[in-house]
């Protein structure tokens, strides 16, 4: 036993100072990082709930649902959950595993072979033991493997943030679209009302047969019309509203949001520098870690080729008779050390080489192409809002030409100059330009979000 012992103790410390990992060591790959972006470079910070940057308590509410209401998300912890269970497995090899085995077996010896001649034909057998297997992890496959799965675990991670973050700029996005809807229909309302004034006022007027019966039909029109266009923001509306119920994992059927109009305003958005994009995107963490495993996979595989070195033993208890089966002189034992060399396996081992290094290709491509596409969501972004921001200032000119317009052919309609149909197309026009004011108002909010998601959420420059 003692000589076990000595065995046992040296070749676990020889696995233990053995440092030959074979395959290649992941090194993030260089990618060309420009210095600024193109359109905005400011430095500061987004708290780490981004959306409460916007300072709109009910968006706060609904956001605080998502961690535990939405099924998406919850998948992806559960995927994550299962690639830290997956670690564990990978671990595992790197100890020793012992197993028990026992039993009672009832035997007939043949009567033609040495045991049958010299032992009963019928005899029962007890045993009890214990196996151990330990395999030496001389080339580091083992090691290599848990560096794999450590790596997908951290890209599952990874991938739990990107969804988080996808998930609340989706709600955030169908949010300020259904304010924004509500915004317009504040806007149509407010014409409805002008208009049957208008509608009120063209009828006294062809009573008293100062107009005609043309104009009457002109203001019923655009009253119409009006009503029309107000009715058809219910159906986007009501879409908006059952998305953001299905966001919180609330049932659409028993989910409302109330009506009322929106006067936000939007927060200051630092970008920070394109270096630091890359650090702040988890779908580009998650990428980065993905080639990380696929690099490990690469050394496990090449480490196939070496030979494997496992220690191996059994000790048990086994007696034909039950009375002395406790019996000291009942033990059996072996332990040994076994090499198991690859000879020949009819190109698998090459084949798995060749499919790891092709992986850890397709995985670099997928990491370079995020980080590209990383900077070209803030490019666009950036480039959104500034568009917009631009847009809304010309239609906030617009709105106040228009209503100078209306103002104007409602005089020249009163003083009998023009006929109802340049007050029409007056009305139109200044309805127009409020309705479009409000939907780039809505986009800019929207776009908002967009750069947010964009720059990977919230951070600390």
């Amino acid at each position: 036993m003692s000589r076990l012992a000595i065995i046992v103790l040296l070749a676990a410390s020889f696995g233990a100072v053995s440092c030959i990992v074979v395959g290649p060591e992941h090194v993030v790959p260089e990618t060309d990082k420009p210095a600024l972006f193109k359109n905005k470079n400011l430095r500061g910070s987004i708290q780490s709930d981004w959306w409460k940057s916007f300072n709109d308590r009910e968006l706060n509410r609904l956001a605080s649902k998502i961690d535990k209401g939405n099924f998406d998300l919850q998948a992806a912890l559960a995927r994550r959950d299962q690639a830290e269970a997956a670690l564990g497995v990978a671990r595992s090899p790197l100890f020793p595993s012992v197993g028990q085995d026992g039993g009672v077996q009832r035997n007939r010896a043949s009567e033609n072979d040495t045991a049958g001649q010299f032992g009963p034909s019928y005899f029962t057998q007890y045993r009890v033991g214990l196996a151990l297997n330990w395999e030496i992890d001389l080339w580091g496959r083992i090691r290599r493997l848990v560096e794999a799965a450590n790596a997908d675990a951290d890209a599952a991670q990874a991938l739990v943030e990107d969804a988080r973050l996808s998930l609340s700029s989706q709600l955030a996005r169908n949010y300020f679209a259904l304010r924004f809807l509500d915004a317009e229909r504040v806007v149509l309302l407010d014409a409805v009302k002008i208009r049957e004034e208008n509608t009120e006022r063209v009828r006294a007027r062809f009573e008293e047969e100062v107009t005609s019966e043309l104009d009457v039909a002109r203001a019923e029109t655009e009253l119409a019309a009006t009503k029309a266009d107000l009715a058809l923001l219910d159906g986007p509306r009501e879409r908006l509203e059952n998305a953001i119920a299905v966001l919180i994992g609330e049932q659409p059927s028993k989910f409302q949001i109330s009506r009322k109009g929106y006067q936000g305003q939007l927060p200051v958005i630092p970008t920070g520098l394109p270096v630091d994009l890359l650090g702040r995107r988890p779908d580009v963490r998650a990428a980065e870690r993905q080639l990380a495993a696929s690099s490990a996979r690469i050394g496990a595989a090449k480490a196939e080729f070496f030979p494997k070195l496992s220690l191996t033993g059994s000790g048990a208890l086994s007696s034909i008779d039950a009375s002395d089966f406790l019996d000291w002189s009942s033990r059996t034992f072996a332990f040994g050390p076994t090499l198991e060399t690859p000879l020949f396996q009819g190109g698998r081992l090459k084949a798995n080489v060749r499919r790891a290094e092709a992986e850890n290709r397709e995985a670099l491509a997928n990491f370079q192409q995020a980080v590209l596409g990383a900077f070209r969501d803030v490019e666009d972004a950036l480039a959104t809002l500034a568009s917009l921001r631009s847009a809304a200032s010309a239609q906030d000119a617009a709105v106040k030409a228009s209503s100078k317009a209306l103002e104007l052919s409602d005089l020249r309609y009163e003083e009998g100059l023009v006929s109802y149909l340049e007050v029409v197309d007056s009305q139109r026009e200044r309805l127009s330009a409020k309705r479009a004011a409000v939907q780039i108002r809505g986009q800019r909010f929207e776009a908002a979000v967009q750069l947010i998601q964009a720059l990977g959420g919230g951070f600390d420059s």
